[in-house]
């Protein structure tokens, strides 16, 4: 192992002496996990090249499903994947279906979110934002987040999409099943135009 200058410990003790104590705990565990976006952000801030404001700004969304459910017999029907970032910032809720809309169930409502041309946010999106739950307002948690750019079809013949729901202080990932209809309190999650 090389060996470290005297002037580097003296400096990490000094970034860790001033660290700040009042920071979110969500805030704080976000960045435990993921600690290249953390590493990310230090190497900006300390060598000028801009600090970011978040992890969601150094952190693309991207790679496998951290909940594949093709091992379960499921097929991907739909994904999307752009954009390739979000945070609280680049997010907003949508009704899927307008308030004194029709009550959809079965291959009606299936059909209806399939027409839906808002631009929609994937399993990705939602899975970035269960690691990031700093990035996901407070007033979101009374609702149950629904990402419909996301669609599997199970082997039962239905077809289910992520959702994220905060229960017993935090948040989880689900699938619902499309054909059992919406609720009020099932928003969907959409970027911000």
């Amino acid at each position: 192992m090389a060996d470290v200058p005297g002037w580097y410990t003296g400096f990490i003790a000094e970034v860790v002496a001033h660290l700040p104590r009042d920071i979110d705990e969500a805030k704080a565990m976000g960045w435990v996990q993921d600690p290249q976006g953390l590493e990310d952000a230090l190497h900006a801030l300390l060598t000028g090249d801009g600090a970011p404001t978040g992890t969601a700004a150094v952190q693309e969304i991207s790679g496998a499903f951290k909940n594949d459910k093709t091992a379960l017999g499921w097929t991907l029907v739909e994904d999307v994947t752009e954009p390739t970032t979000v945070s609280s910032d680049t997010i907003e809720l949508q009704a899927i279906i307008e308030e004194g809309g029709p009550d959809l169930l079965g291959e009606e409502m299936v059909e209806y979110v399939e027409k839906i041309t808002t631009p929609k946010l994937g399993q990705r999106h939602a899975e970035f934002l269960l690691d990031h739950p700093d990035q996901i307002p407070e007033e979101y948690q009374r609702l149950s987040l629904i990402f419909l750019g996301t669609v599997w079809r199970g082997p039962e013949g239905n077809h289910h999409v992520p959702c994220l729901s905060f229960y017993q202080g935090e948040w989880e990932i689900t699938f619902g099943i499309l054909e059992g209809g919406v609720e009020t309190r099932d928003q969907m999650v959409v970027p911000k135009a």
